[in-house]
């Protein structure tokens, strides 16, 4: 079996205003293989939860996809996504990361569960449902699938959240920033089910994230974007245990959660727009990392950078990393 699951190259989502276009996500292009965890980092507005949404069809108003092919690879072959319809319903789920905006509040936990087994092409009984809400560790399922949406804590509605994606049996689990909000012993348990039910039930897991603290606890890899480009993406390794990254931005993020973590200011972010002719990161590159040669911060103002790769496994959007430049698609 074709042990890639997903091959997306060049997408391009796009802000619609009035008669005006302006790209959100740039020409990112990547991989996902079956069974891996990937984590997908940046900070607000870099287009992480644009990219996934766009995928999977479920875009917010005002965004549309103007260039790009993603192509699911499945027993039967190869199936291009359009507007995020798949081989069949319940391709995939999509954990939100306010849990509440995938629930119905006029409906029970248990006819939402209900809903989501029948959409993987089964009859599903009231034993079915409460097999799912045990899965996720909810105690007295079926007391939890006479409730509905608004009668759930925090942290028991993203459960039933992860329930209703993971019913479907999809190939591919998204989970938007699935932690926000919920106290550390709370977001541990959520990550550590989601890295377990994933591998459980063979599914894929992408987990969009700002915190490096979770990111590292459960990523087998991960995608760094910034300003909607892809500036690194590679192997756990490559981020952690020795880590820490190569690319700046990267660096910046790592240091910004060590901070965090010490109970230290994080890095003070300079102002400055972006350049769109160069490295959308120069502008900050030049302030918050000061060993960058002159000659080099102006040719990242004026070249975009090409797809470096320090290891065929690692690339790295950045003219400062000196490595062979090997073609996406060698394995």
């Amino acid at each position: 079996m074709n042990r890639t699951l997903l091959e997306v190259r060049s997408w391009t989502v796009d802000s619609v205003r009035a008669r005006e276009r302006v790209p959100v996500v740039r020409s990112i292009d990547f991989d996902l293989r079956r069974g891996e965890v990937c984590c997908v980092v940046g900070e607000s507005g870099s287009g992480k939860t644009v990219l996934w949404r766009s995928l999977l069809g479920i875009s917010r108003a005002g965004l549309a996809v103007s260039r790009g092919t993603a192509v699911l690879h499945t027993e039967a072959g190869p199936c291009e996504l359009r507007g995020g319809r798949g081989p069949r319903a319940g391709w995939a789920g999509y954990v939100f990361q306010h849990p509440r905006e995938s629930l119905d509040p006029f409906r029970t936990v248990g006819s939402q569960v209900a809903e989501s087994i029948a959409l993987a092409g089964r009859s599903p009984t009231p034993a079915d449902v409460e097999a799912r809400l045990a899965e996720v560790q909810l105690k007295d399922p079926a007391s939890v699938a006479a409730l509905h949406p608004h009668e759930l804590s925090g942290g028991m509605a993203q459960r039933v959240a992860i329930a209703v994606a993971l019913a479907a049996e999809p190939a591919l689990l998204v989970a938007d920033e699935p932690t926000t909000g919920l106290d550390w012993s709370v977001r541990r348990e959520v990550v550590d089910l989601l890295g377990r039910l994933a591998a459980d039930h063979g599914t894929t897991l992408v987990l969009i994230s700002h915190d490096f603290a979770v990111v590292r606890r459960l990523a087998s890899r991960v995608i760094v974007l910034y300003r909607g480009e892809r500036m690194e993406d590679g192997p756990r390794g490559a981020f952690f245990e020795p880590g820490p990254g190569l690319h700046p931005y990267t660096r910046e993020l790592q240091e910004r959660a060590r901070a965090l973590s010490e109970g230290r200011p994080p890095p003070v972010v300079p102002e400055g727009e972006a350049s769109d002719v160069g490295c959308r990161y120069a502008h900050r590159c030049a302030r918050l990392h000061g060993d960058v040669p002159e000659g080099l911060l102006g040719r990242c103002r004026t070249e975009a950078p090409d797809d470096r790769r320090p290891a065929v496994a690692h690339g790295v959007q950045c003219l400062a990393i000196e490595s062979s430049v090997v073609p996406r698609g060698v394995p």
